[in-house]
C-alpha cells in the first residue's frame, strides 16, 4: 500500500499521521480502529520516508514488487513471478537469501509486511531482484 494513500485515508478519517522527528503519531487516535493504527505501524518505515519527502514512484515500485514476492513465497499464487522464477534460479537464491536478512532482522509474523525489518543491506538486495524482475517481465 502507498503510504500516500495511508496518510490520506488517516487524514479522512480525522486522525491524520504525523512525522515528529524520526517518530510517528496519530492525532486523534480514537477515531479509528485499532487495526488500522497496527496498520499504520506495519508500514511506519515508508510512511516515514514519505512525510519525509523522501518516497519516489520508483521506490513505491520496487516495494510492491517486493511486497509482491513475498507474499507469493508465503504461499499467495502468482502466476506472472512463478512463470518468471521457474526461469530465472539465480533470482530464487537472491530472493530465499533476502528472506532470511528479513529474518534475521526480526519479521517472524510473516502475513505482516517486511517494510520495518528492511536495511540498506535487504534494500540493496531488493534492487537487484527488482532489476532481475523487471528485465523478465520487459523482455529484455
Amino acid at each position: 500500500m502507498h503510504p500516500k494513500t495511508l496518510c490520506s485515508d488517516f487524514a479522512k478519517m480525522g486522525s491524520p499521521i504525523v512525522l515528529d522527528g524520526d517518530d510517528l503519531y496519530i492525532e486523534n487516535p480514537e477515531n479509528i480502529y485499532h487495526e488500522l493504527e497496527r496498520l499504520a505501524k506495519s508500514y511506519k518505515r515508508r510512511i516515514i520516508k514519505h512525510l519525509q519527502g523522501d518516497y519516489s514512484i520508483k521506490d513505491h515500485a520496487l516495494y510492491q514488487t517486493i511486497d509482491k514476492i513475498v507474499d507469493y513465497m508465503s504461499g499467495c499464487s502468482n502466476k506472472a513471478i512463478n512463470d518468471w522464477l521457474y526461469k530465472d534460479y539465480e533470482s530464487v537464491d537472491k530472493i530465499m537469501t533476502l528472506l532470511k536478512m528479513f529474518y534475521e532482522n526480526g519479521w517472524k509474523k510473516f502475513d505482516e509486511p517486511v517494510v520495518n525489518f528492511e536495511t540498506p543491506g535487504t534494500d540493496r538486495l531488493s534492487q537487484e531482484i527488482f532489476d532481475r524482475a523487471m528485465s523478465h517481465f520487459k523482455g529484455a
